[in-house]
């Protein structure tokens, strides 16, 4: 499959992947963060872009949830509370 191909069949699912990342996250930064991970994860699953849009919107959710929770945990990781 074209690469120009594939990089419109992504661009479909974009915003409902930042959607979730958003929703979860609740923070710009690691939100697109995780959006931007969960799609490049799903750009190497040659299976993607034959499956049925059903098949995607899940996969999307799916991966968007797992990146959505590991970036939320790097940030609360990264964020140090005052020493009183």
């Amino acid at each position: 499959m074209d690469r120009q191909v594939k990089i419109a069949i992504l661009r479909r699912y974009e915003s409902y992947c930042y959607q979730i990342c958003h929703y979860l996250i609740q923070q710009e930064p690691y939100a697109s963060q995780a959006a931007k991970e969960a799609l490049l994860s799903i750009a190497v699953d040659a299976c993607f872009f034959t499956d049925s849009d059903e098949t995607r919107k899940d996969k999307i959710r799916r991966t968007s949830i797992r990146m959505s929770l590991l970036w939320q945990g790097n940030g609360l990781k990264n964020k140090s509370l005052p020493l009183t």
